[in-house]
């Protein structure tokens, strides 16, 4: 569960991020849309909000919002170095991640 939140949180970033046009202008080719960056950014925050959802329910009330908090911090700062060093693979990886948190969430449970 914590690397699945983990992820959640990464791609969160990555949402938000993308819905900012100083981002998408980094990580991405093409025209950038008002539209579809609000879609991001709601996703982005829905993404945060479902990983703080997890990590209540898989820790409870008393350490869930410390682990979540954790994973926010942690997947932050994984998110800011992978666009400041890769800005043109870093939604790839992003999307590696949640991959590979949704692969190891199947396998184990």
């Amino acid at each position: 569960m914590l690397w699945l939140g983990f992820a959640v949180s990464l791609l969160a970033w990555c949402l938000l991020s993308l819905g900012m046009e100083k981002h998408y202008a980094q990580a991405c080719a093409g025209r950038y849309d008002a539209r579809r960056a609000r879609v991001w950014r709601g996703l982005g925050w829905a993404l945060h909000a479902a990983a703080f959802a997890g990590f209540a329910a898989w820790k409870g009330w008393e350490f869930g919002p410390i682990f979540w908090a954790a994973v926010l911090m942690l997947s932050a700062l994984a998110w800011s170095l992978s666009l400041t060093l890769w800005p043109k693979a870093s939604a790839k990886l992003a999307v590696a991640v949640l991959l590979s948190g949704v692969a190891t969430a199947l396998l184990s449970g």
